[in-house]
């Protein structure tokens, strides 16, 4: 029995008469199909809801305790990001585009790039507090994925209960799943996509101009929240358009539908231009945190962000490229499919009946996928040559041709409308295997459901239970100085595990010398007490040398003062214990026994103030 919609209107509410209800107030007035409308939408973003909260379990019992994501990844420098968007906010009204916060004294030019999030969940940072914001962030980008891709599934399929299985493959895909341990916020929001691609296949089907400014207001919302879900949406706006004028020309009206997609058009560019402005601003500034030189770009695609062809079919712990064995990273660059989706997509392509309903997904989740496998074959590891030559992929010459590709550093982003394609072509096969097999439909979807959570929670490259970043701040802070920056130590760990400090930052407010991804801050090497505290961390050494350079040390003290240095927190048990002595001795010998806190293992050294000499010297 079918439970969606009907074939003929596709989610356009018939015309009929009102109704009279049992019911009090504006529900009184609403018409019965109005109402199971809302029924059907409400649960299926109640079941949204739940499968976000099994996707961040146990997580979710407890969001104000710690942050879903790795500590090694970008989940501090994000987690910092919503408390710097969310104060300027508070203090400014606007969206802060530079800060003397990071790489003190110097400061920098910077656009948080998940502002869009940050600004949403900037009232729950200032009523629960940032981390849960930065938890609220996460659980509701889950749930909006597969309820997004729930709206979409139910208009293509004309079903509500086929829908399930297309939402719930989407919604948890291991690359999203992956994203989520690699607390990168803005990738995880690919609700919007599914959402865009609805507002631009009822825009084809019956053209009108407030459908065509909704479609204008998708895509901003795709491009604004993540720049590349934005080119995903350009693309597949022509891969759809494509489609539709190839296979069914005649059931398009041309002249209705270019007309409103110019209003849209004009729409989208009000919308995104003062965030495109102001992101082109900030990452070609002098003093840019940021940059995307093309340069840049092509050295991460060869080297760091390759896809492996096999990565999209591999199950279990098996990451290619591996950026733990390659750099000693925690980041997880996830592609994998699912046999069960993709078997599901073939049964679909064998069992559906009329076939061209499918070709559209066929398409779109081809496209996705090869581009996703970046400018080169790159197989087991290895990139495929012939002739001594790698061989080209078609992200290559799109590379080449067009500025918005040539910033592109992560193609294996585009997994994420493949999987989408790949669902709703698995929620074709669902339906078409339940009348095959004469077993009710929700039998089939649930039981579909459930194997492909199985495999993807259970048997995918993708971690889970996703892990945690304890939120506790050291009592240190409370302790520090009335004003000045801050100097935390160790320096030369792993600069995503060092972003903890930034983190720390969001309690006491004080300039930091870290910056976002700075592998090794320039002053911090040119003063002479930093560049011995760096070699002290990173040599080998089991104890101080004999004879110090006192002069250079003390006048390297004079500098960090002079530069408005007034606090040294040594984190001591991220240090073994032979370094962590050598610090100690170190820095006891400059400036005395520090405060020890001994509850948060830190130890706290205060710096006097002092003013640069005049031009007499004095």
């Amino acid at each position: 029995m079918r439970t969606g919609l009907d074939p003929n209107t596709r989610g356009l509410l018939p015309s009929t008469g009102e109704a009279s209800y049992p019911l009090t107030g504006p529900l009184q007035r609403m018409r019965p199909d109005l109402l199971q409308e809302l029924r059907r939408v409400s649960l299926a973003l109640l079941g949204a809801l739940v499968l976000a909260a099994l996707l961040t379990w146990p997580m979710v019992l407890r969001p104000t305790e710690g942050l879903v994501g790795h500590p090694g990844n970008d989940t501090w420098n994000h987690v910092w990001g919503y408390w710097w968007v969310a104060e300027g906010l508070a203090n400014d009204g606007t969206i802060p585009m530079s800060t003397p916060l990071l790489n003190h004294p110097r400061g920098g030019t910077l656009f948080f790039i998940d502002s869009f999030n940050a600004v949403l969940s900037a009232p729950i940072q200032w009523t629960l507090g940032l981390v849960a914001a930065f938890n609220a962030v996460v659980i509701g980008s889950l749930a909006w994925n597969a309820f997004g891709a729930w709206l979409l599934a139910r208009y293509v399929l004309r079903d509500d209960l086929a829908a399930i299985l297309p939402a719930a493959l989407y919604g948890s895909s291991a690359h999203v799943l992956g994203q989520t341990y690699n607390g990168i916020t803005e990738t995880i929001n690919t609700g919007w996509i599914p959402i865009y691609l609805l507002t631009l296949c009822r825009l084809l089907d019956r053209p009108r101009i407030s459908r065509g400014l909704a479609l204008g207001a998708a895509l901003a919302v795709c491009a604004t929240s993540n720049f590349y879900y934005g080119l995903f949406g350009a693309l597949l706006s022509v891969v759809v358009v494509a489609h539709r004028a190839v296979t069914a020309p005649r059931q398009v009206r041309w002249g209705a539908f270019v007309l409103s997609t110019i209003l849209g058009a004009a729409l989208f560019g009000g919308l995104v231009a003062p965030t495109l402005t102001a992101l082109s601003a900030t990452i070609s500034a002098d003093d840019a945190m940021v940059t995307r030189d093309p340069a840049f770009v092509w050295a991460s695609l060869l080297n760091h962000n390759m896809t492996d062809l096999i990565s999209s079919f591999r199950p279990g712990a098996n990451y290619s490229p591996d950026l733990k064995a390659l750099y000693g990273e925690d980041l997880l660059i996830i592609t994998y499919l699912g046999w069960v989706m993709l078997a599901l997509a073939v049964a679909g392509l064998v069992l559906w009946r009329p076939r061209r309903e499918l070709s559209l997904w066929v398409w779109i989740a081809l496209v996705f996928w090869v581009f996703s496998l970046g400018p080169y074959l790159h197989v087991a590891g290895e990139y495929v040559t012939w002739d001594g030559r790698k061989i080209p992929l078609p992200f290559l010459p799109f590379f080449e041709a067009f500025p918005l590709f040539s910033r592109i550093s992560h193609p294996f982003r585009f997994v994420v409308p493949a999987t989408l394609g790949l669902g709703i072509l698995a929620g074709f096969g669902a339906k078409a295997l339940a009348a095959r097999v004469s077993l009710p439909q929700g039998v089939v979807v649930g039981a579909a459901t459930a194997l492909a959570l199985g495999e993807v929670l259970l048997l995918s490259p993708a971690p889970w239970p996703l892990p945690r970043c304890e939120a506790k701040i050291p009592a240190a802070y409370a302790s520090l100085p009335e004003d000045g920056a801050v100097l935390d130590l160790p320096i030369t760990v792993p600069n995503l595990e060092r972003a903890v400090y930034t983190y720390y930052q969001t309690a006491h407010g004080r300039p930091s010398p870290y910056g976002l991804n700075d592998p090794l801050p320039d002053p911090l090497e040119r003063n002479p007490l930093t560049w011995m505290l760096i070699q002290v961390e990173a040599s080998r050494a089991i104890d101080l040398p004999p004879v110090m350079p006192e002069l250079e040390l003390i006048m390297g003290a004079r500098l960090l003062s002079l530069e408005g240095y007034r606090a040294i927190v040594v984190h001591e048990s991220l240090y073994p214990e032979h370094k962590r002595r050598m610090v100690r001795a170190l820095l006891d010998g400059i400036f005395g026994p520090p405060l020890e806190i001994p509850e948060d293992d830190v130890a706290l050294y205060t710096l006097p103030a002092l003013e640069p000499a005049g031009e007499d010297g004095a």
